[in-house]
This record gives structure tokens, C-alpha cells and sequence, in this order.
């Protein structure tokens, strides 16, 4: 789990975007371990349609990810998080999973959620 707390160093906390924060240290510590990204939040994974909570894509790849954007089948607020996936992945993290935080034992072993792949 990673919640980052930030401040200008006068005592004023900032708004810190935690999937960056978890994308820069997963790759980070990639470099001297095996790590798996786990971005949890409300959904069971990325949606390929907003209105269906049973749409999860179970593998997402880039060209996948570039035309569901360009279609504007995304929800807005999910596009940060698999940016900051693919970041993840392209600076050395070994695997990137999005899915709900009451299946993290499914999101370990790869059995649920969405997986993030180059």
C-alpha cells in the first residue's frame, strides 16, 4: 500500500498523484527486484464499457488502450492509472494489474482485474 503525503515545505500538504508515485517507485525498485504493480479502486478492473461493471478487459495493451481512448470508451477518471501503468511497465516493472481492492488475493495471483501488458 502507498499513500503519499506531499508539502511545499512551508507546511501546506499538496494534492499527490499516488499512481505516479506508485509507478516511479515500482520501477525504481525494479531494478533490484521482481515487482508487481497493483492499482486497486472501486471497479473489477478496466471497463470496455462504463455502463457494465461485468466488462472487464482481462489483458490491455497498448494499441488496445490508444483506440478505447480515441473511441472515448474510457472512463476519464481510469486513464491516469494505465498511463501510469504502462509507464510502470516500459521502465523495467515486471507486471501492472487495475481491479478492485476486495479481490487483491485474486489481483496477486492474477486471477482477476484487469493486466496491463506492453
Amino acid at each position: 500500500m502507498l499513500a503519499p503525503l506531499t508539502h511545499n515545505g512551508e507546511g501546506k500538504i499538496l494534492n499527490t498523484n499516488a499512481d505516479k508515485m506508485a509507478s516511479v517507485l515500482a520501477a525504481s525498485l525494479s531494478n533490484l527486484y521482481c515487482v508487481k504493480l497493483i492499482y486497486c479502486f472501486e471497479k473489477n478492473g478496466v471497463l470496455s464499457d462504463v455502463t457494465n461493471d461485468k466488462s472487464v478487459i482481462d489483458k490491455l495493451d497498448a494499441k488496445t488502450f490508444a483506440a478505447l481512448k480515441n473511441g472515448k470508451q474510457l472512463f476519464a477518471g481510469i486513464l491516469p492509472k494505465i498511463d501510469n501503468a504502462f509507464d510502470a511497465l516500459n521502465n523495467g516493472t515486471d507486471c501492472v494489474l487495475i481491479g478492485n481492492a476486495i479481490y487483491l488475493e485474486q489481483l496477486i495471483k492474477e486471477e482477476s482485474g484487469t493486466k496491463i501488458v506492453l
